[in-house]
């Protein structure tokens, strides 16, 4: 049986929407007779939703020393047959084992782009070199834009799917109403200065909650809202990553995304699909998912922020949303468009 490698520099405490998918594609990749394989870094061996993984798929974690590094991927890549590598989040530590470990062999890597390019201009070209992606698999228009600015070739769109399964899985908790959920702890990327701005101007009374979900780093969110207000005001909740996510969604009254800049906003689709009210800055990201509805605000307006969220607590209008969602980025969706950019020439014989 061949294999693929899945190459992911993803350790975080919680599976998340990311690990669903791989799951998906593996298990479409199966259904046609092809082993997935699996490679994290070190540091995700001692995570919960490890011990899962190994049970279902060959697991391998991949030390950070560059020699021992290349030498485990060539021996996982023999031993499994290995016709195609698909990589995510990769650095430095991982471009380099993998370009000595595919020296000589004629094997395709699928790079996945989840995010835009941080990498300065002065490193592009050397980037380009260490990547060495035959394509590359841009989840949104804007990082396919910005990749193809930084001289990368190959840049195919292939928008991410939402595990919609999951967000379904829920428990009652309670909370102040009305409570506006916000994802992310950089809060200057993620445009959460400009939120706090807002509801700490605009909302004296604070009759609003912010939840901000802060996916496992928690001491960061604490240290930057003890840096602005002396202390976590009392109308800001920081909430803890859990795989039920579905909860935070269900218990909330409007889903806010003030961000500067995004790669795939996941959360939006999540908060749209569970039938949320959407207050969303005006960003390409955002406004290339194509919802049928939300409110927006320019970015880094906090009077704007403010109005939108107010206009979208009022709302009823939500199912069209929700059905957009589930018809357009289902993981079946991005299971199959994934699969034709890992065999682009073999899909129909798989």
């Amino acid at each position: 049986m061949s294999g693929v490698l899945e190459l992911m520099n993803y350790a975080a405490p919680y599976a998340g929407n990311f690990l669903s998918s791989i799951r998906a594609l593996a298990d479409a990749l199966r259904g046609r007779g092809v082993e997935t394989v699996l490679v994290f870094p070190e540091s995700a061996r001692s995570r919960a939703w490890a011990p899962a993984l190994e049970r279902d798929f060959p697991v391998y974690y991949l030390p950070r020393d560059a020699a021992k590094a290349a030498g485990l991927l060539r021996r996982v890549i023999r031993k499994h047959d290995v016709k195609c590598v698909h990589s995510h989040f990769t650095d430095s530590h991982f471009y380099l084992p993998l370009r000595i470990a595919l020296l000589g062999k004629p094997i395709p890597h699928v790079y996945h782009a989840h995010s835009l390019p941080h990498f300065s201009r002065g490193s592009m070209a050397l980037r380009r070199r260490l990547i060495h992606a035959d394509r590359i698999l841009c989840v949104s228009e804007a990082v396919q834009s910005a990749y193809l600015a930084a001289g990368f070739s190959g840049c195919v769109l292939v928008p991410n799917g939402v595990d919609l399964e999951r967000l379904q899985q829920t428990q009652t908790i309670r909370c102040p109403h009305p409570f506006v959920l916000l994802f992310g702890y950089d809060f200057r990327i993620k445009g959460i200065d400009v939120a706090l701005d807002a509801f700490g101007r605009y909302d004296p009374a604070h009759r609003f909650t912010l939840g901000i979900c802060v996916a496992g780093h928690g001491d960061q969110a604490r240290e930057a809202l003890c840096a602005r207000f002396g202390a976590v005001p009392e109308w800001v909740q920081l909430l803890p990553p859990r795989e039920d996510v579905g909860t935070y969604y269900r218990a909330a009254d409007v889903f806010l995304s003030a961000s500067r800049t995004e790669g795939m906003p996941y959360a939006v689709l999540e908060g749209a699909y569970c039938g949320l009210p959407l207050a969303l800055s005006d960003i390409p990201q955002h406004r290339q998912l194509g919802l049928p509805r939300a409110e927006w605000f320019p970015t880094e307006d906090a009077q704007a922020l403010f109005d939108g969220v107010c206009r979208a607590v009022q709302t009823t209008e939500t199912a069209q949303n929700a059905a957009y969602v589930a018809e357009k980025f289902s993981l079946q969706t991005w299971t199959q468009n994934v699969l034709l950019q890992l065999f682009p020439k073999k899909e129909r014989q798989l």
